[in-house]
């Protein structure tokens, strides 16, 4: 079609592609957090209250990840070998963030522990409101953990205009993106979801896909968008 940046749409979508691919993995396998504890067997790896809570947000991970592996091909500086070196601690970066101390770590923290206060005390009312802050919040900090780890892999920095609007509608798009899974996988929640004790029916596998599609859409598109300019820069 005119007007679309083809390579930079497949690299947009990639990452939701391998995050639902990740879901329909987990269904199939019937992974839980048991059989993750029983097949790790170490006592460095908590998963605790967050992972029963937002388990949704495993798949946001996988999709910053595969987020950071385009970044790696699509930029310009360093040279492709070492960009492909540096995805390494830029993983590392995101996997702490997201697993210390324990599943959610600096991530989801921030995020369900704000919306939960903002309710305690009365800044907002209703647990639907306290879930849609909570989530944003955790989308802005997973946003922000992005980008540090992004400008590890990719060193075209400095300062413009189109980018810092695209930065801020990143943001902005990462805070729909948690809103929309926080507030998405208590709705399965309330229809009997028993994810992460429980392996995923395949009614909630394909309520979680549509969740992952919808929430990652901001996101792809801004990805998308700056993308494109990048190529138009070369």
């Amino acid at each position: 079609m005119a007007g679309i940046d083809r390579p930079a749409a497949i690299g947009a979508l990639a990452p939701v592609i391998v995050a639902v691919a990740a879901v329909i993995a987990t269904y199939a396998t019937g992974l839980t957090v048991g059989t993750i504890e029983a097949a790790v067997d170490s006592p460095y790896l908590i998963l605790g209250y967050f992972a029963e809570r937002f388990p949704a947000l495993a798949f946001a991970i996988v999709f910053v990840l595969m987020r950071l592996v385009v970044v790696a091909f699509v930029a310009h500086r360093p040279n492709i070998l070492l960009r492909l070196l540096l995805l390494i601690p830029a993983f590392a970066l995101v996997m702490a963030a997201a697993l210390y101390p324990t599943f959610g770590g600096i991530i989801a923290r921030p995020g369900l522990m704000g919306g939960g206060l903002s309710i305690v005390e009365g800044q907002i009312a209703g647990a639907d409101a306290g879930l849609l802050l909570g989530g944003a919040i955790a989308g802005v900090m997973l946003g922000l953990v992005t980008g540090l780890a992004r400008a590890i892999v990719d060193w075209s920095w400095g300062f413009a205009w189109g980018r810092l609007v695209r930065l801020v509608l990143a943001l902005l798009a990462y805070a729909i993106m948690g809103a929309a899974l926080a507030w998405g996988w208590a709705t399965l929640e309330q229809g009997h979801a028993l994810f992460p004790r429980a392996p995923l029916r395949l009614i909630e596998t394909v309520g979680l896909i549509g969740l992952v599609i919808v929430a990652t859409a901001p996101q792809v598109l801004i990805a998308a968008w700056g993308d494109a300019a990048r190529r138009e820069r070369a």
